[in-house]
This record gives structure tokens, sequence and C-alpha cells, in this order.
């Protein structure tokens, strides 16, 4: 017979948990069921196997479980899955410290039964195996899902067989907890990279969900930490509000921990002791994200040791830095160096939805004007900043002049361009490029020994521009532009006729301004 690499792991797993010596067992054993791929023609499943992964994680982190208490079977058939519960459960019969049985499921299912690998397994059954446990506590936790597109759609209807209240299916010690009601679709998030519920339930085990501060996460905080959360990330997916449910009868208990995020088995605690609303990413901006907390109350949090990247938002103001927690650490976000990301920027990075900015500029340009001196003038300029471009408007003065041995004339410029720039921000500094489409409005006079009658006109312009600001604080910003600008205008020659060209004129401004 060929052993696979991931069978003999299995094997070696549950040799551990039946050698285990009573001195080192837990009481509290767990089974993670992570079902990527479901029956013929249902899409497979991109984050199961990690939602199984992180609460698994968490568990054996925070939770008083032992590694080898713990079994994680991915894309398992039904029958893997019955005998590893019926293991579970015997081996729970000869445990005088059975404590507590977890299983999670994590894949599809409809509402009669889960879809496993191309088999099929009963809710039915999946809850009796469960609830019918010798452990003093048995836990069920369903987060079934079917997939849709960027956000994939989880189908499980449990056609009543989990209600919110039914306390005459449940035995004393029983908890269930599921992601969605009976009659709704679970949802799975490209930005957790996992379920809105499982993500959350995690969050709120590494401490998110500690509500009394005392250092224990309770079944009641957990739930209502992931049932909270994960009503207010789905109300604006398309898929709709998703309301999770529970049902649980734990008579002449108190309410049971999970897990003890102070008394934590490595890593290291964050405190975030401000509030607003956190993101805490594994390594750098575009790693795993590893916390996504709103704090309106202090919270612990414990995470892995490592190099993270952590930003806070706090109304319209976001701040961000890097930091290195150390295993074992107590690390206050307030002792965190982090630095204010301008408004500007935040509009890039989609964390508000535009800026505004104000500016006056000193100008001078190349004339159009055959003869004339440079153009030097005065400018204002308004400013929409949106994620993927900033649209300008600009209004400018400006005045050049020609003089001969008879003639002395005067050229008064009003111009007025709307356009578009792509920004990209450098440290404190922002960097763009654009074009700008506009008109100007010529008005010449003339000093002569023979009067000369004023001319006017208007020219369509089209301007070509580079731009770098410099931010300085409170809103405040500096900024030079620079670029060409094409015209089609009439010019008069010396010999008293007009001739059409195209003069490309060189331009250059320097600025001041404030943005909101």
């Amino acid at each position: 017979m060929r052993w696979t690499h991931f069978a003999r792991g299995e094997l070696t797993v549950w040799l551990l948990l039946f050698v285990a010596l009573p001195c080192h067992a837990s009481g509290r054993y767990a089974l993670f069921i992570a079902a990527h791929q479901g029956r013929l023609g249902e899409p497979t499943l991109r984050y199961s196997g990690a939602d199984a992964e992180r609460l698994r994680d968490v568990l054996v982190e925070n939770g008083e479980f032992l590694p080898e208490d713990v079994v994680l079977l991915k894309d398992p058939s039904a029958d893997r899955v019955r005998q590893a519960l019926a293991r579970l459960n015997a081996h729970l019969r000869e445990e005088p410290t059975g404590d507590m049985l977890l299983v999670y499921y994590s894949g599809h299912a409809d509402g009669v039964s889960l879809h496993l690998n191309g088999t099929s397994l009963p809710w039915d059954e999946l809850r009796n195996l469960t609830t019918g446990s010798p452990a003093r506590l048995r836990l069920l936790i369903v987060d079934a899902c079917r997939s849709g597109q960027a956000t994939r759609v989880k189908g499980t209807r449990m056609a009543g067989l989990l209600p919110t209240a039914v306390p005459e299916i449940l035995a004393e010690g029983v908890a269930i907890l599921t992601a969605a009601a009976s009659s709704e679709s679970a949802q799975e998030s490209d930005f957790f990279e996992g379920s809105f519920f499982t993500y959350h339930l995690v969050a709120g085990l590494r401490g998110l969900a500690d509500a009394n501060g005392d250092g224990a996460v309770t079944l009641s905080e957990a739930y209502q930490y992931a049932s909270q959360r994960t009503v207010a990330s789905t109300a604006s997916t398309w898929a709709g509000i998703q309301h999770p449910t529970y049902a649980y009868d734990l008579k002449g208990r108190a309410d049971v921990v999970i897990t003890r995020p102070l008394l934590g088995n490595g890593g290291a605690r964050l405190q975030l002791t401000r509030s607003g609303e956190y993101l805490l990413r594994l390594g750098g901006a575009e790693g795993q994200l590893v916390v996504q907390a709103l704090v309106q109350t202090p919270r612990t949090v414990r995470v892995p040791s490592g190099r993270y990247f952590l930003q806070r938002r706090s109304g319209e103001r976001l701040e961000e830095g890097a930091l290195e927690l150390r295993r074992n650490e107590v690390l206050d976000v307030g002792q965190v160096r982090l630095r204010p990301v301008p408004l500007d920027n935040l509009v890039r990075k989609g964390g508000a939805p535009h800026a505004f900015a104000l500016a006056v500029w000193t100008t001078e340009a190349g004339s159009a004007l055959a003869g004339y001196s440079n153009a030097n003038g005065a400018a204002v300029s308004f400013s929409t900043d949106l994620q993927d471009l900033t649209l300008d408007s600009e209004l400018d003065y400006a005045h050049s002049h020609a003089s001969s041995n008879q003639v002395r004339g005067y050229a008064d410029v009003i111009t007025l361009g709307v356009g578009a720039r792509k920004v990209i921000d450098v440290g404190m500094a922002s960097a763009g490029a654009g074009l700008r489409l506009g008109a100007s409005a010529f008005h010449q006079s003339y000093e002569s020994l023979r009067d000369a009658p004023p001319r006017t006109r208007v020219v369509p312009h089209v301007d070509a521009l580079l731009r770098l600001d410099v931010r300085l604080g409170h809103g405040f910003f500096a900024a030079v532009e620079g670029g060409l600008r094409t015209l089609l205008v009439k010019v008069r020659v010396e010999n008293g006729g007009d001739s059409n060209r195209t003069p490309w004129i060189p331009m250059g401004s320097l600025g001041a301004g404030y943005r909101w």
C-alpha cells in the first residue's frame, strides 16, 4: 500500500493522541474539517483550509488545546469524518479529564448535508456525533460555504436544523454556533482572505472579544464579538447582511472560558489602548491581515511574534508604521512611532473618498506673440484628489510687453483650464504628470505714433504638465510645476500680415496651498 505524506502525518497525530500521558492531557480536544472540494460541479473554495488553520492555531496558542489533541482534516470524505469523530469519542470515554470537544466545519453544504469531496454527511449525523460525545462540553461551530465571485457566497441553508433557540434538542453542556441564519447565505472575503465569521471569531479569541478586561475570552464574549463584527462587515456586501446564530445549554455551569490571551503560549501581546480602527499586517503593508479591529475601549490582542505593519485610523486621520513583536513581549501601541498619512495619500490608498486643495501661484511662461517678453503673472487653482486621478482647474492672469522705435505693445492674458493628473506618493512628496485643456483670452493694446486699435482674441490650448508637491504639515504644502503649452494662434509679423503657427511655450510655476 502506498502511503501519502498527508496520510502519514495524520497517522502520527492519532498515535500521539492515543499515547499521550494523562498528566500531560489538557482535557480539550478538537476536530477541524476543511472542505475545499464539494460535489461535482461546485467551485473549489479558496479559504476553508486557512480558516480552519487560523482557528486551530489560536486555540493551541491561547486556549489550552495541546497540539497532539487537535486534528485537522483537509478535504476528507464523509467516512473519514465519521471515523475521526468516533476515535475522538472513544478516547474521551477513556479520558477522565475529557473537558471539551470542539468540532469545526468549513466547506460546501446545502440544507440537508455537508458536501465533502464528492460525498455527503447529513447535518443530523454531524450534530449527533458531536452532541453525543462523552466530553463535558460539546461545541460545534459551522461555517458552511458556497462559492461566489470577489465576495464568495456560501449557500448553506440549515432548514431548521440549527435554529436560534431549540432547548429540547440540546443536552446539558452543548453549544452550537453558526455563521449565518438558516435563511441566509454566509460569505467569504478576499480582504480577510477567509470567512467573515471565522475571521472575526479568531480575532475575538485573540483578545478583542474580552469585553470585561479580565484576560479571558468566554464563549458568550467570543460569539457576541464575532456576531457584531460579521453583521457590520457584511452590511455593504452585495449578498446582504449575515446574522450568525447560536443555540446552547450550559445549565449548572458558568460561562465557559475558551481562550486566555494574557496567559497564552508564545507569541506577543499588543495593547490597543487608543481608540480607532486598526489593521495589523504580517511583514509589510501588503502582508497577510492578522488583526482588523474597531477599538472603542482598550483591548489586548495576542499574535505570533514577528515583524508587522500597523495602521490606525481615527476619523479622517490615518497613522501607520512598522513594528516588531518579540516572543512574550507586551507592547503598548502608544509606544509605537506611527507617522501620519496625509489626506491625499489616504485618498489614493482608498481610505477616504476625496480631498480638496486650494493653491496660489506665481507664474512665468514664454510668449505666444512674436517679439513680446515672457509673460509673468499669478494664478489660483482648485484640485480634487480621487483614488485614481487628481482633477485640477486653474485661473491665470499674465502680462507681457513688446517695444520698438515706433510701437510699444502690451498683452494681458487670462487663461482658464481644467485637467487631470496621475499622482504617485513618495514619502512626504507627491509627483504627478497630466494634461490640461483650456482657453486663453489675449488682449493686445498699443502706444505708437499711429494709434493702433486694441485686439482681443480667444485661443484654445493643451498643456502637458509635471508637478511636485511637498507637504509642510497640518494640510499645507508647497509645489512646483512645469510644462509645455501648445496653441493655435494668428501672429502679427513685421510686414503687417498674419501667419498661422502652433508655438510650444515653456511654462513654470511656484505655489503654496492648503488641503482638506
